[in-house]
């Protein structure tokens, strides 16, 4: 068991809301997100509608140069 599955709550400064999926802080920085963080672990769990906004960020600045890099 992971600690989404546990219940742990999102990492953006003021959301209080259960995280759903967890990524590496790493890819969090790639993605150029405005959002700002709780705390600095090395994992960043981010609730449905951050997850989204992220997934959206990521996609426009580091997945195509990832994608056609191999």
């Amino acid at each position: 068991m992971g600690r989404v599955s546990k219940g742990v709550k999102c990492s953006v400064e003021g959301c209080d809301r259960d995280a759903v999926r967890s990524i590496s802080l790493e890819n969090f920085k790639k993605s150029n997100s405005p959002f700002k963080l709780k705390e600095g672990s090395k994992r960043v769990y981010l609730c449905k509608e951050h997850y989204k906004e992220y997934k959206r960020n990521y996609r426009k600045s580091a997945w195509k140069v990832e994608r056609f890099s191999w």
